[in-house]
């Protein structure tokens, strides 16, 4: 609640609520700001008096709060010094708390009084004197003698019809009928016409326009705290006399104009007789489970790790019960039945923690103990309870929440507001959107007529629309100006406004400006500068900054030049001579500097692994029966009898001795040939011996022979490559052989020759997201020869695009490859003979793993890395 002490009362309105700021007192304002000295309480003074002293003349204001039991004296232009100033309490002060605005250019002293109170304020040169006194509201104050200074005579603002001298406000008197609803009487001197009115929801406010009537006892707030209304205000300004009831909650009202007034009534919130109702904002955060009192322990502040600022309140029990609300920026927290000690009564300035929380104000109220927690910029609050420890969590908006703030279905974003008008001025319509939206309104001299509108709970930009739509009217809006005139009246001097810069651009005179492009083309650039709108195949594409050709299409030009302006290319430099008026030089210089800018690169990685697992097993064997009329002598061994069995690697020329003579054994000679082959070109090993002597002419030879071979690889390449967004890299590594091929047409050249390649190949384009993750378009190739020497190779190949993460690996492919073979040759019928048919058989076993696997790991570079 503000209080008029001298000078006019001014009216104004922020954000979503309606606020009203009266009572200024202007002083010569100081070239510099002047500082704070000292705050003393007045001694040898029959009143309670403050004296604030400041080195220089400043402008200061006073505003009562909380229905009088805060008092604030702002000191426009004015700092706190060095040293704090600490000041006890005195009588109904409870405390005094001097702090600064929140743009730093003011300082506000803050008066707790334990009753409601006011303050008047006396001036000698730079010294002070608040004089605080107690005010007594009866319950049903009569008002109409309640004049306590002489009231200007107001201007007629010419929105309603005038009588022969306008009318009154004379009183104001309220009482509660049935059903929690209160009755407001409002004394006139005369019967009023019918009021314009409307009403918000957040905060709960009714407001009713009396037009050519003026405030019988200027700007005054009455508290009335009945059913679901708060305060009463009334408002003179411009010839108007504006009701503003605060409400508890949004409720429905009636009026009835009688000949000596208006009477109001307010419906009841909950239907219960003498119930209160409560406040928009309010949250009954805990219900009193007993009816015994409780203590205030303890009042403590934190910050949190995200800047939000934490109250944590320490009570005596979980039984307390806790009304929370938020009203004009504070947070309010009610303790009821809670008893407060004498050290907890105090001011808790943190502003230092840099928090959306500023001070943290703990006083008693009535029977209850209230916290008022001020909070700058937009906020939010959560409040919780543990036990007997109440948390309330004050957290600033940030970009997020402000852009989940979306439109309602019909596309409006404002804050809902209700009007009935009858028969209002078109002017006098705007100007309440203007008071409840805090914006300047310009409105032309052709702005005329009257309407009527009954609008409950819509966007006033909505509301606003429909009374420029009514009356065919347009807006334009530039910053917080709108500007309201006839449809035709704006489209006219937009028109001419066009012609004239039309004009003004066709005589501004020709300039010439060398312009540097550092990391684009410049001839790309220019063929931008220079495009042109047709209607083009729809596979066209390549560079996004490459003119194409349109020769053979018709065409409308959509050049960024003027008309008048052209550009040239100096490729040398890489520089463009742009030749045009500075309007749109300026133009082209801001669009080249969105466009020339470092592209982003990045660097990929890929691992490429090849692992196998060989295992080959042969197994063979062959004998013989020679047949010589003698006894032979085993080789190695003279003399020896033949049916000593003698060991040698092979039979293959083997030679066995007989009377001194030699004789050769070899393949010839064997009866069953089925030898092992060996593995991948290695021999067998073998065993040979003989096996017994049938008669003196005949000798059996038997040979074995086997191969077992078992190998692991792995092969690992990591071909790595960084290339610009957009652009295709190619990386490549691998060998190249010279082949003879018979010749398909004979002649002289029997043979051809070609080249073979067997390469490992990493081809990609990646294509960076706004969100910072990587397209990547894939083409890896990898070939190995088969053999050493020959031309035949086995080529493994992907071709896919993955979408990933920055930093992120992932395995875009993988070949798994197992060869079984299984050989067994062996004689027919011999070869199954049990146990001996393994000397009639040869067998062979494959087992041959592979197995291919690819990473690729995408990393844009940073910016800091790309231009160092």
């Amino acid at each position: 609640m503000n209080t008029q002490h001298k000078g006019t009362q001014v009216m104004k309105t922020s954000g979503k609520a309606l606020f009203v700021f009266t009572g200024l007192f202007f002083v010569s304002l100081s070239s510099s700001a002047a500082t704070l000295k000292t705050l003393s309480w007045q001694e040898g003074s029959d009143q309670l008096a403050l004296r604030v002293v400041v080195d220089d003349k400043t402008t200061f204001s006073t505003s009562e709060l909380q229905g009088g039991q805060r008092l604030r004296v702002t000191l426009e232009n004015t700092q706190l010094p060095n040293k704090p100033l600490n000041i006890g309490s005195n009588g109904i002060v409870k405390s005094v708390a001097p702090f600064a605005s929140d743009d730093g250019r003011s300082v506000n002293i803050d008066i707790m009084v334990s009753e409601p109170g006011t303050l008047e304020v006396n001036r000698q040169k730079n010294v002070y004197l608040l004089v605080i006194k107690p005010v007594n509201t009866p319950s049903t104050p009569d008002t109409s003698g309640a004049q306590d200074q002489t009231t200007p005579n107001p201007v007629s603002s010419g929105d309603t019809p005038k009588g022969s001298a306008p009318n009154t406000l004379k009183g104001i008197k309220f009482d509660t009928l049935s059903g929690g609803r209160v009755q407001i009487k409002l004394n006139m001197s005369r019967q009023p016409a019918e009021p314009g009115s409307f009403s918000i929801n957040k905060p709960a406010r009714i407001a009713l326009d009396f037009f050519d009537t003026r405030s019988g006892f200027g700007s005054k707030t009455i508290p009335v705290e009945l059913g679901a209304v708060e305060t009463i205000s009334a408002i003179e300004s411009q010839g108007r006399t504006r009701i503003v009831l605060n409400l508890l909650a949004p409720v429905g009202y009636k009026t009835k104009i009688e000949p000596d007034g208006l009477t109001i009534v307010i419906d009841g919130s909950t239907g219960q007789p003498n119930q209160t109702a409560q406040k928009t904002g309010t949250v009954n955060f805990a219900k009193p489970t007993s009816d015994g009192s409780h203590t205030l322990e303890g009042v403590d502040f934190r910050r949190g790790p995200k800047g939000e600022g934490k109250v944590i309140v320490n009570l005596s029990d979980d039984d307390a019960g806790i009304d929370i609300k938020e009203q004009s920026g504070e947070i309010i927290i009610d303790l009821l039945n809670t008893n407060l000690p004498d050290k907890l009564e105090r001011r808790l300035d943190v502003v230092d923690f840099a928090t959306p929380v500023r001070t943290i104000d703990t006083f008693r109220h009535k029977n209850n103990t209230r916290l008022i927690i001020q909070a700058s910029g937009r906020f939010d609050h959560l409040a919780y309870q543990s036990g007997n420890v109440l948390t309330i969590e004050v957290k600033p908006f940030g970009k997020e929440e402000e852009e989940k703030r979306k439109a309602d279905e019909f596309g409006y974003y404002g804050e809902t507001l209700s009007l009935n008008f009858q028969n209002i001025e078109v002017r006098a319509a705007l100007r309440v959107i203007a008071d409840f939206t805090g914006l300047n309104f310009v409105t032309s001299d052709t702005v005329k007529g009257t309407l009527t509108l009954r609008l409950k709970d819509v966007p006033w930009d909505q509301a606003l629309d429909i009374i420029l739509s009514a009356k065919g009217l347009a807006k334009r809006a530039k910053g917080n100006v709108i500007w309201v005139a006839p449809a035709e009246e704006i489209a006219e001097k937009e028109k001419i406004a066009l012609k004239a810069s039309k004009a003004v651009a066709d005589l501004e005179p020709l300039v010439s400006e060398l312009i540097r492009i550092n990391y684009a083309k410049a001839s790309d650039i220019a063929d931008l500068l220079q495009s042109v709108k047709s209607i083009l195949p729809t596979d066209a594409g390549g560079n996004n900054l490459t003119s194409i050709s349109v020769d053979s299409f018709e065409t409308v030009s959509n050049s960024l030049l003027s008309p008048r302006g052209n550009v040239t290319v100096d490729i040398r430099t890489n520089s463009l001579l742009v030749q045009d008026t500075r309007a749109q030089i300026r133009a082209v210089k801001k669009l080249i500097a969105q466009l020339d800018r470092p592209v982003e690169q990045v660097m990929i990685e890929t691992r490429i692994v090849e692992a196998s697992d060989d295992f080959s097993r042969s197994i063979g064997a062959r004998f013989g029966i020679t047949n010589r009329n003698r006894s032979l002598n085993v080789p190695g061994s003279p003399g020896t009898n033949a049916g000593d069995a003698v060991l040698t690697g092979q039979l293959e020329n083997t030679e066995a001795i007989y009377n001194d003579d030699t004789y050769l054994v070899n393949g010839a000679g064997l009866n069953f040939d089925l030898p092992s082959p060996g593995v991948d070109g290695d021999p067998a090993g073998s065993i040979a011996f003989t096996l017994f002597k049938i008669a003196s002419t005949h000798l059996l030879a038997l040979e074995l022979s086997a191969l077992e071979s078992e190998g692991r690889g792995k092969i690992i390449a990591t071909p790595r490559l960084v290339t610009a967004n957009d652009k295709e890299a190619v990386i490549e590594q691998g060998e190249e052989r010279i082949v003879s091929i018979p010749s398909a047409t004979g002649g002289a050249d029997l043979f051809t020759t070609r080249i073979v390649e067997a390469k490992l190949r990493l081809k990609v384009i990646p294509h960076i997201t706004p969100d910072q993750s990587v397209i990547l378009d894939v083409d890896i190739t990898k070939d190995n020869f088969n053999s050493p020497t020959g031309p035949t190779k086995d080529t493994k190949m992907i071709q896919t695009q993955v979408l990933l993460n920055n930093g992120e690996t992932v395995v875009i492919g993988g070949i798994y490859q197992q060869t079984l073979q299984k050989i067994e040759r062996k004689i027919p019928l011999l070869g199954d003979i049990p146990i001996l048919g393994n000397f009639f058989k040869k067998r062979e076993k494959l087992d041959n793993k592979v197995e291919l696997l690819i990473f690729l790991t995408p990393r844009i570079l940073a910016q800091e890395l790309k231009t160092r």
